[in-house]
């Protein structure tokens, strides 16, 4: 009796595992898919226990609205760190080459700002 109790209980707690696992992975998956495909330019603001450097912030913000382009922004961490997220639609050929390069000027590893591009 002990034995069928501990067996049933078992698959029943395995089952229950398996299908929370199956879930995680496919929304990560498909969330990295979507993001892939919406940023053509992301701008990551790091931390190294004194916040994200402000100036550079405000600078790439200030050539955003400049260019008047869409973008979205992620909060993480306590420090202030931030993503933000530019699909440059708005831009075509030689403009999104340009803001780029524009991006790119404040890109320093000291100040932990990086850019990136798909």
């Amino acid at each position: 009796m002990k034995n069928s109790i501990l067996i049933l209980s078992s698959a029943i707690f395995l089952s229950i595992a398996s299908c929370k696992t199956k879930a995680k992975t496919q929304t990560t998956d498909s969330t990295s898919k979507e993001v892939a495909k919406t940023c053509a330019a992301t701008v990551n603001f790091a931390s190294k226990g004194a916040g994200i450097d402000a100036s550079s912030y405000e600078g790439v913000k200030a050539l955003i609205a400049s260019k008047k382009l869409k973008f979205t922004e992620k909060r993480m961490g306590k420090e202030g760190e931030t993503e933000l997220c530019l699909p440059l639609t708005e831009l075509k050929g030689s403009e999104k080459t340009d803001f780029i390069n524009q991006l790119k000027k404040f890109e320093n590893a000291d100040k932990l700002v990086s850019v990136s591009t798909n």
